[in-house]
């Protein structure tokens, strides 16, 4: 009986499946070497053809490729530019080591002019206001909080300060009455403001002055009838909602208008030219293919099909706390290149007869339906690295942004490696307390098996490779759960259902298969934004093959092995 080998060379992901007689006999993946399609990856599905036979002591004496045409994805980040503020400027905001507590509104003073013991470090600073006093870099904390005791000696009236390093909480410290002290500040920056406006706030409070644009528009005697004024204040204030520390800087003048990268840009069918971000908010409206180029400035690209994730918006979505998540923009795109004639340089690798049945998404489609309790009219859909397929019966739609973006968007929104994101976003997390006391997502408490490094204390972490991965100490577990779940909501669930509209079928059934279908949480996700009565399953290829069941992946490569001649 002869052993067929089904071979599926995807993005990321190579798989084998050996059939003989329409029994699975085994299979294995590898990383892709290379490109698609390329000469290296195709060595490396012999290499895993090769080591399968060994594996299992048989010969194949078959094998089969789908027609590869190369798919370029990409994944790019465009950085969050902040929106004018006229005379306003944001100089530090939820710095992590503040100390004290308090509001404070008055002029900079810098301790560096004056030295200790001066008779003019008094007479320096003005008597009659609160000022804030700025640490200059080089000063050390036992310095800056003798030269800050003395001022308030000699009559000074200190109302808060400013630290250029992280030695913030060491001299708050050595200060008396509980002044507000904020560190990691810009001191040049904050000394050319004309009046500062310092608060801090107690623990698990957010602010209460600077948030509110009518009370700082007050405080730091700003015009309220003044629209442009009172608009910078409400945009400035609106950017500290939730923040428990910040300091406002208010400048003798307006500064000119800086000079500002160019803004990425979208060619739309239809639409035509649109900035990246008026676009974002309705691509997952558009069907798959509309976007036609993407650029910036003059340099531009053709594309088969782009789609992006705001983080700020799916943030907001999920009211996570401003400033505690990234706000970049993340762009998938993909394009077609050429076919690649993978038949016969496989056939030349492996010494026997390598054909091409069926397409990708027919062998996909062929594969899943060995799902038990699979439907003949479901709706299968192939997560990839960098695509989504949808495959109906008859027609198949291929779109841009899958597992890969959803792990950059994760990445870039905790400030993590992307090796870890692709880890932190398959699920629920824990947060460790200490030692092996958790506390989960659900508000569940219990003890590990095994204990977390102490490294790991205070912070949220996932099982990983190696054991627990800490990965954030900046969010709760149900703050995080909740910031997760938009973001599949935002990558995952919008890319599928543009792709069904785009698709043209209403699926009575959906099977979904692939490397990021094992993913604990996408099945609700994508059933959410689906009619009800729609029934959404996860893939178990091989299931009614005797042999199998595979799981969620191989679903092409069995699909291939199985297809008639």
């Amino acid at each position: 009986m002869t052993v067929i080998a089904g071979i599926d060379v995807g993005n990321a992901t190579t798989e084998v499946v050996l059939v003989a007689g329409g029994k699975i006999l085994g299979a294995g993946r590898v990383p892709t070497r290379g490109r698609k399609g390329s000469p290296g990856s195709l060595r490396g599905a012999a290499a895993l053809v090769r080591r399968l036979e060994r594996q299992l002591g048989l010969t194949v004496g078959e094998a089969r490729i789908a027609p590869l045409r190369a798919v370029d994805t990409a994944v790019v980040t465009v950085p969050d530019t902040a929106g004018p503020t006229g005379r306003l400027r944001v100089l530090a905001a939820g710095v992590p080591t503040p100390g004290g507590t308090g509001v404070c509104v008055g002029p900079p003073f810098r301790l560096g002019d004056a030295a200790p013991g001066d008779a003019a470090l008094g007479d320096a600073a003005p008597r009659d206001v609160e000022v804030v006093a700025i640490v200059p870099a080089g000063l050390r904390y036992d310095a800056a909080a003798a030269r800050v005791r003395a001022l308030l000696a000699a009559g000074t009236r200190i109302g808060a300060v400013l630290v250029a390093g992280d030695e913030g909480v060491l001299v708050a410290n050595r200060l008396a009455g509980g002044l507000p002290v904020i560190d990691q500040v810009d001191a040049d920056a904050a000394a050319a403001c004309r009046l500062l406006a310092v608060e801090v706030r107690p623990p698990g409070h957010t602010l209460r002055v600077l948030a509110d644009p009518v009370a700082l528009g007050a405080r730091l005697g700003l015009d309220s009838l003044d629209d442009a004024e009172a608009g910078d204040t409400a945009a400035l204030s609106r950017m500290l909602a939730d923040q428990a520390n910040a300091v406002v800087g208010l400048l003798p003048e307006a500064p000119g208008v800086p000079e500002t990268p160019a803004e990425p840009w979208v060619l739309a069918a239809g639409e035509g030219r649109l900035t990246l971000r008026a676009a974002c908010p309705r691509l997952a409206d558009w069907p798959v293919g509309a976007i036609q180029a993407y650029g910036t400035g003059a340099v531009a690209s053709e594309v088969d099909d782009l789609f992006a994730v705001d983080l700020a918006a799916a943030a907001e979505a999920a009211t996570a706390r401003p400033g505690s998540t990234g706000r970049a923009v993340l762009v998938a795109s993909l394009s077609r290149a050429g076919d690649e004639d993978a038949a016969s340089v496989l056939g030349d690798l492996l010494g026997v007869p390598v054909y091409g049945p069926v397409s990708e998404p027919a062998a996909a489609r062929l594969g899943a339906l060995t799902t038990p309790g699979g439907r003949d009219d479901a709706v299968v859909v192939d997560l990839g690295a960098g695509t989504i397929d949808v495959i109906g019966s008859g027609r198949s739609v291929v779109a841009a942004g899958a597992g890969q973006l959803l792990t950059a968007a994760v990445a870039e929104m905790l400030r993590i490696p992307r090796a870890s994101a692709d880890w932190v976003k398959r699920g629920p997390c824990i947060r460790v307390d200490g030692g092996q006391r958790f506390e989960g997502e659900d508000g569940r408490r219990g003890f590990l098996d095994v204990p977390a490094p102490a490294s790991a204390a205070g912070m949220l972490a996932v099982e990983g490779p190696g054991g627990w991965l800490p990965f954030d100490r900046h969010h709760g577990p149900g703050e995080w759960r909740a910031i997760r779940l938009r973001l599949k909501q935002a990558v995952l669930a919008a890319n599928f259902r543009r792709a069904v509209r785009t698709l043209g079928q209403d699926p009575p059934q959906v099977l979904v298969v692939g490397g990021p279908a094992g993913d604990e949480e996408l099945l609700g996700v994508l059933a959410r934004s689906l009619p009800d009565g729609v029934a959404v399953g996860r893939g178990d290829v091989g299931g009614t093959c005797p042999g199998g069941p595979l799981g969620h992946r191989y679903a092409v490569a069995l699909g291939l092995a199985l297809a008639a001649p």
